[in-house]
Formats: structure tokens, C-alpha cells, sequence
């Protein structure tokens, strides 16, 4: 059966009627016909999730009345249009996931009520234009999996209502704006696969609604800040795979609502603080594949919903230490090798394997031969290798 094309859905409302086109997921396609720009008091437009394609006609502009311009998901080529910046009380601006391309207009300020910036993985390029700093009511900016170059301007966290920004994998580079530490509506910040550069700042704790903070893959380098502790509400903190440098801050066993923490295949440096194992809802801990020293801390056992734990790839000292009965109940994976340590596994622990007592399908140390006596012993062990990463033949 032929999908329907756009022209053949019928509007059954005249020119003046205050209406909402709402036909998103009904596989339609075709072009968008001009004749849409007749509906004078068309206040929202939803077509996503469809196959519509062609480009957006400039008379969208004389939709003097419209909120939502929702064009997700669908095939839709060329520009964005600048007729679009003469709707004044336009609140939605979504085109993700379609194939525009050129710029965000250099005006996009003029658009004073936007809310929502949305033309993720598209081919949009250039920069984000300054003038976005006059988008008071803006929320949220998605342009991830775009070819937006360049430094951030200030400007755009000049919105005080500003909750998400998303710029994973485009070519966004240098260092995050001061202003970027006043945006305290922020929940979730997202920068991974970017050429970020520079120092997350101590004041970084200003931003007290964060929930999550995505910064991985990029140049960012120099100390996680202390100032990590003061942000109550974060769940998410991923900083892998960049450059930082020094201990992981004592201070963020204050993070009580932190779920996941990513912050391995940097240089980081110290002793495990044994704060972090104070923060009873962590379920994923990361910090492998740093320079860290030190013993494992004795507490590691404590957060209860902890199901992963990698602390490979470091220089850690001493042994494993014993698990009370009742504790690591929920763990999965314990990863612990190409490290300094020595004796033996406990049997606390291997009484936790999967095939025992408990859940752990995935237990890694420095128990292969040779060297013989193995630097560490394991009688339970999934996975032996030596300190320098070799796996038991």
C-alpha cells in the first residue's frame, strides 16, 4: 500500500481557525505544500517521524501565530529559512535528525520567546551565533552530531531558564565561557567528542540544579575541582577520556545522589578517597586507567547498588580487602587488574561469583602464570592477566 503524501491530508478548518496540525508518525511524505502558510492562526505544527522531504518553504514565515514548528525526524534538505525569525512568538524550533544544512541564522535572536533549539544530527555548520544570548526564555540547545565549529559564545548562557545543552560530537573547540558557571537553571550539559579545551573552574559548584555533566573524549585537562561536592543534585558525572590531572577530590563523597561516575583514561593522580564509597546510591564506578596509588579503600564495599567497579590500569598497593557478609550484592563487575597489588582474592569475594552466591560475572586481576607464584592469587577469577596487561596463556 502507498504511504500517503502531506498534500493528500485534508484540513478540514478554514483560513482564520485556531488549529493544531498534529499528524507526526503517519508516514507521509512528499514536499511540504505552500499552501500551509494560508492557515493564519496555526499555532502548532507537528510532522515528525515521517518521510517528508524537500526544503521548508520561506512563506512559513507568515505563521504569525505559530508556537511549535516540530519537522523531526523526517528527510528534509536546505536551510533553515530566515522568514522563520519573523514569527514572534515562535517556542519550538525542532529539525533533528532531517538533512539541513548552511547556519543558524546570525538573528536567531530576534526569536525572543524560543524555548527549544533542536537541529541535532543534522548537516547544520558555522558557529552559534552571539545573538542567541537574546533568546531569554531559551532551554534548551541541541546540536549534537552537527558540524558547529568554533568557541561558544557567552552569550548563549545568557538565558536564566537554560536546563539542557547538548554539543556532543561537533567541532566546538576552546574553553568553556565564564558565563557558562552563572547558567544555574542547568540540569544537563553535554560536550563529549569536542575539541573542549582548558580547566573545569571551582566555580563549577555554582551550578547547583546539575544532574548530569557529560564532558568526555575531548582536551579538557587540569584538576577535578573541589568545588564537585557542592552540586547536591548531580547523578551523572562522566569526565573520561580527557587529560585531567590530580587526586579525585575527598569532596565528592558529598555528591549523596550520584549514580554513575566516569573519570577513567584520564592522568589523575593520589589515593582512592574512601568518600567516594560513602555515596550509597552509586551503582557505576570508573576510574580505571589513571596514575592512581594507594590501597583500595577498606569502605568499598559500601555502596549498596554498586554493579560495576573498575579500578584497573592504575598503581594500587596492598591487597584486596575482605567483604562483609550482606555487601556487594548487587555487583556484576569488579575489574582490578594491571595494578601493584599482591596475596591473595578473598574468598569473601569469590563466594560473590555467579556461579556461588551472587552476581559477579566478571572478576579481572593480576593472577596469570608466569610469573610463578602469580603477583596475585585468584581461584575465581574470569579473566587473569599480568600487571602489564598480558593474559594468561
Amino acid at each position: 500500500m502507498c504511504s500517503p503524501t502531506v498534500s493528500s491530508v485534508p484540513y478540514p478548518v478554514s483560513p482564520t481557525s485556531s488549529l493544531i496540525a498534529q499528524t507526526e508518525k503517519n508516514n507521509l511524505s512528499g514536499e511540504l505544500p505552500p499552501e500551509i502558510a494560508a492557515l493564519a492562526d496555526l499555532r502548532d505544527f507537528k510532522m515528525f517521524r515521517n518521510s517528508l522531504e524537500g526544503t521548508l518553504f520561506t512563506e512559513i514565515g507568515d505563521l504569525m501565530n505559530l508556537r511549535t514548528l516540530d519537522l523531526e525526524q523526517n528527510l528534509f534538505t536546505g536551510t533553515i529559512p530566515s522568514e522563520v525569525l519573523n514569527i514572534p512568538d515562535l517556542q519550538f524550533l525542532r529539525g533533528s535528525f532531517n538533512e539541513f544544512s548552511g547556519t543558524i541564522p546570525d538573528d536567531i535572536g530576534q526569536l525572543d520567546s524560543l524555548k527549544e533549539l533542536w537541529f541535532a544530527e543534522t548537516d547544520l555548520g558555522g558557529t552559534i551565533p552571539a545573538s542567541i544570548g537574546d533568546c531569554e526564555e531559551l532551554e534548551s540547545i541541541l546540536l549534537y552530531g552537527t558540524d558547529i565549529e568554533g568557541e561558544l559564545p557567552p552569550e548563549m548562557f545568557a538565558s536564566d531558564q537554560l536546563a539542557w545543552v547538548d554539543l556532543s560530537e561537533t567541532d566546538v573547540e576552546g574553553e568553556l565561557p565564564s558565563t557558562f558557571y552563572e547558567a544555574t537553571a542547568l540540569r544537563k550539559f553535554v560536550m563529549n567528542s569536542t575539541d573542549i579545551s582548558g580547566t573545569l573552574s571551582e566555580d563549577l559548584g555554582n551550578l547547583e540544579n546539575l544532574e548530569q555533566l557529560w564532558i568526555r573524549k575531548t582536551n579538557l585537562e587540569g584538576k577535578i575541582p573541589d568545588s564537585i561536592g557542592d552540586l547536591s543534585k548531580l547523578e551523572i558525572l562522566l569526565l573520561d577520556e580527557n587529560k585531567m590531572t590530580g587526586p579525585i577530590p575527598s569532596t565528592i563523597g558529598n555528591n549523596g545522589n550520584l549514580l554513575f561516575v566516569d573519570v577513567s583514561n584520564n592522568e589523575l593522580e593520589g589515593a582512592i578517597p574512601s568518600e567516594l564509597f560513602d555515596v550509597d546510591r552509586l551503582e557505576i564506578i570508573y576510574i580505571g586507567n589513571n596514575t592512581l596509588t594507594g590501597p583500595i579503600p577498606e569502605n568499598y564495599y559500601e555502596p549498596d547498588n554498586l554493579r560495576e567497579l573498575w579500578i584497573d590500569g592504575n598503581l594500587l598497593t596492598g591487597t584486596v580487602p575482605d567483604v562483609p557478609d550482606g555487601k556487594f550484592e548487587q555487583l556484576e563487575e569488579l575489574i582490578l587488574n594491571k595494578n601493584l597489588l599482591t596475596g591473595d582474592v578473598p574468598d569473601s569475594l569469590c563466594d560473590l561469583r555467579d556461579d556461588a552466591d551472587g552476581k559477579i560475572v566478571s572478576l579481572h586481576a593480576d593472577c596469570a602464570q608466569p610469573p610463578s607464584p602469580p603477583q596475585i592469587g585468584c581461584a575465581c577469577c574470569t579473566k587473569c592477566t599480568t600487571a602489564a596487561g598480558e593474559e594468561d596463556p
